[in-house]
């Protein structure tokens, strides 16, 4: 348990290499599944596929079958399950609403018609179709899907992970303030992480046992072990940041003592004016052209008649 406290509070980043590699092994079971449970489907899928066939288009408008109704079913021994696959050749267009969700054949359109929208695309190309095993083409359609879905995945996946946690994140700031606890957004993003990755996880093994969940569950749950971890979780401290940039504030420490020495005044040295004192006399070197003072030295006699 310290280790994931030190983690939130300690560590670097959002957690974003936790939701890509959730994203990436979430993408990854998904396209396996689809793969590898699509192969036991494709003979059904051979079967639907020739009770529309043969089918031959023709500048954009079906010539065979003509005024048909067909409906794809799906045969399992004694069952048959009709299907939303449906080719009425008696028409050019259909209302779609007055049908029902699924794929419609007329002789002009194609349409996909869902809860949301519906969709038509005009027949343009040539086509003529005949019933065969179309086994092979079936097993590649299914692993292109299986690769397109498992690299859309990923990125759907990571978007959707990495708002959510971005939620719970403002929800981390909401109990944080419950507690009297201040944490900066990236560590509340790595606890709302590791707390949603821990529900999902849960929710998923209950799940394959059979124990449903919705999404308000999935929000509470997630809300109760935020809360259990801000609650255990000492609050970031100032002396902790101070800790970690003592070096840069000594480096601007010493920078500016560095500047205040560059930029310290020079004293100027003011003019003064005459005054009455006068200066001393400087000396002057002797030269050898200088001449000497010779002094006269008394002699005895004179001395005698000065007495």
């Amino acid at each position: 348990m310290q280790k994931i406290f030190n983690y939130i509070i300690k560590g670097q980043g959002l957690g974003i290499k936790f939701i890509l590699l959730a994203s990436f092994i979430i993408s990854l079971v998904f396209s396996l599944f689809i793969r590898i449970n699509g192969a036991d489907l494709v003979p059904y899928a051979n079967d639907i596929i020739n009770q529309m066939l043969p089918l031959k288009i023709e500048n954009g408008v079906v010539v065979e079958p003509q005024n048909t109704i067909r409906v794809a079913h799906l045969n399992s021994g004694e069952v048959s399950i009709p299907l939303p696959i449906v080719m009425d050749t008696t028409v050019d267009t259909i209302n779609t609403q007055q049908v029902e969700k699924g794929f419609y054949l007329t002789r002009r359109n194609f349409y996909v018609i869902n809860d949301n929208e519906s969709r038509i695309y005009p027949l343009e190309e040539d086509v003529e179709l005949l019933p065969d095993d179309y086994t092979d083409d079936i097993k590649s359609a299914l692993t292109w899907t299986a690769v397109s879905l498992f690299f859309l995945g990923i990125i759907f996946i990571f978007i959707a992970y990495f708002i959510a946690t971005i939620f719970y994140a403002l929800c981390a700031q909401l109990i944080g303030l419950i507690f009297k606890k201040k944490y900066k957004f990236d560590a509340r993003m790595r606890l709302s992480v590791l707390c949603f990755l821990a529900v999902y996880i849960l929710y998923y093994i209950l799940g394959l046992c059979g124990i449903e969940n919705n999404r308000l569950i999935f929000f509470v749950t997630v809300l109760i072990l935020q809360s259990a971890i801000i609650f255990k979780l000492p609050e970031i401290k100032e002396e902790i940041v101070m800790e970690d940039n003592s070096w840069l504030e000594e480096s601007i420490e010493i920078k500016a003592e560095e500047k205040s020495v560059e930029t310290a005044p020079i004293p100027e040295v003011k003019a003064t004016k005459k005054t009455g004192v006068k200066k001393a006399p400087t000396k002057t070197p002797k030269t050898g052209t200088e001449k000497k003072k010779t002094v006269k030295k008394k002699t005895p006699a004179k001395k005698k008649a000065e007495k």
